[in-house]
């Protein structure tokens, strides 16, 4: 069985062996979305909080998993200043809302983001502690972080990025 350890296209392949800390370098020096996120997007995730001790090499093949059928997670849509996650394919079943706020400061770097809050009505007291920020990477390209938010700050839970779907 060959697995493709490649990115989706578009997605250099070396973000998938990045950890949290060089993201975090990474995400604060790019700029907001020059335009509104509008449809649905395609997800990877990488970076997740407590697998930054494996080896680069099994680090990639690891998200490189999760980008196949195994994770049910496919990505987000979004239409209208919401959004949703998507499972089990992009236009897949919706869970997860989200408020998208454009042009917000980002609590972690203090820079312009756009903002996901999932402490929206419709969602489960659980998922309304998530909050997204999302930055362009490149052209049709999105690198975004989960964060978790407590009474004592946000923590930084995965790195994952969008294409359009």
């Amino acid at each position: 069985m060959h697995m493709d350890l490649g990115a989706a296209p578009g997605v250099p392949t070396v973000l998938y062996t990045q950890r949290q800390h060089e993201l975090d370098t990474l995400f604060s020096s790019l700029p907001t979305p020059a335009r509104s996120l509008e449809g649905c997007w395609r997800g990877r995730l990488m970076a997740i909080r407590g697998f930054g001790w494996l080896p680069r090499v099994f680090a990639r093949m690891l998200y490189a998993l999760l980008g196949t059928p195994l994770n049910p997670w496919s990505g987000k849509s979004f239409a209208n200043g919401t959004g949703a996650n998507r499972w089990f394919g992009v236009r897949g079943a919706a869970f997860g809302r989200f408020r998208v706020v454009e042009q917000a400061m980002s609590p972690v770097d203090q820079q312009p983001v756009v903002w996901l809050d999932y402490d929206v009505p419709e969602n489960p007291r659980l998922l309304r502690h998530i909050r997204g920020e999302a930055r362009q990477l490149g052209n049709g390209l999105i690198l975004a972080r989960m964060n978790w938010k407590t009474q004592r700050g946000l923590y930084r839970v995965l790195y994952f990025t969008l294409v359009p779907g």
